[in-house]
């Protein structure tokens, strides 16, 4: 079972910590696996100590917020490997103020967000969608969040480091109350809507759309006082591994999930079942 043997899995947001793992597991599948995202990997995968192996992994290079990279890509998939069996877009963007209060966040870092986490989506599914509307068969998984199932618990951030952590600059990074930024669960929010939309659009050119909605996943940089506060929130008490998510995103790829389309797997440890 779970088999991806001879599978063309396009995993967009390769580099960053939850992607490249997503590209390691698929991989582990037999899957054959592209890895697409910027040059310059996230603040949090390079922080991290995980093993970053890409044996068998092509490495490719996109800006989802362009429709011309985007297009590129696509076409440099489909010249080599000739199809795009599986697409799984996790993509994340956090702006100089990610953190502040809400009252000090910028327009414009708001707009980078649904720029790379929206209409990124949209660009990217719909290039994708056109080569898979050809052969009628194929599928797309979203990378979402509880947080665009439930509201955001303010309270827990407090004394945390995620802005040091998560922040690719400065801003924010000395508070001792960081905020989850308001257009956060917007964006996740608005995945899991588009992922029911192009399930219900696809559904009679064999093309399964579902998505994902992950808790919180551990970093070991992430600061004791934060861990605990959070994983008191969870039934199951802790935070999710890696192995976690990455085990869902493998599922949704193989034929064993052929009956599942516009749904929202959500992999929490229970957190929205109170």
């Amino acid at each position: 079972m779970f088999n991806l043997k001879n599978k063309v899995v396009l995993v967009v947001g390769g580099r960053g910590y939850l992607g490249r793992d997503f590209c390691q597991k698929l991989s582990s599948q037999n899957a054959i696996v592209i890895s697409a995202d910027l040059v310059q990997a996230s603040k949090a995968s390079l922080s991290s100590s995980f093993a970053e192996e890409f044996k068998n992994i092509e490495q490719l290079d996109v800006d989802v917020t362009n429709k011309d990279s985007v297009i590129q890509l696509v076409a440099d998939v489909i010249s080599k490997y000739g199809e795009i069996d599986t697409l799984v877009y996790s993509v994340t963007a956090k702006p100089s103020d990610f953190y502040l209060p809400f009252t000090e966040c910028s327009l414009e870092g708001w707009q980078t967000v649904i720029s790379s986490e929206l209409d990124g989506l949209f660009i990217v599914s719909q290039e994708v969608g056109r080569v898979m509307e050809r052969v009628e068969r194929g599928n797309m998984i979203f990378i979402s969040s509880i947080y665009g199932v439930v509201g955001n618990d303010q309270r827990l951030y407090k004394d945390s480091n995620l802005a040091e952590l998560y922040s690719d600059n400065e801003v924010g990074k000395d508070i001792n109350q960081p905020y989850s930024h308001s257009v956060y669960p917007v964006v996740k929010g608005g995945i899991i809507s588009l992922t029911r939309y192009l399930a219900a659009y696809w559904g009679g050119k064999n093309i399964r759309v579902n998505c994902i909605s992950p808790g919180g996943v551990y970093h070991e940089g992430e600061n004791e006082a934060f861990v605990k506060k959070y994983s008191e929130k969870v039934p199951l008490g802790r935070k999710a591994e890696l192995s976690e998510i990455s085990g869902a995103v493998v599922y949704l790829s193989s034929n064993e999930a052929s009956y599942i389309s516009g749904h929202n797997l959500i992999v929490d440890g229970g957190w929205v079942s109170w």
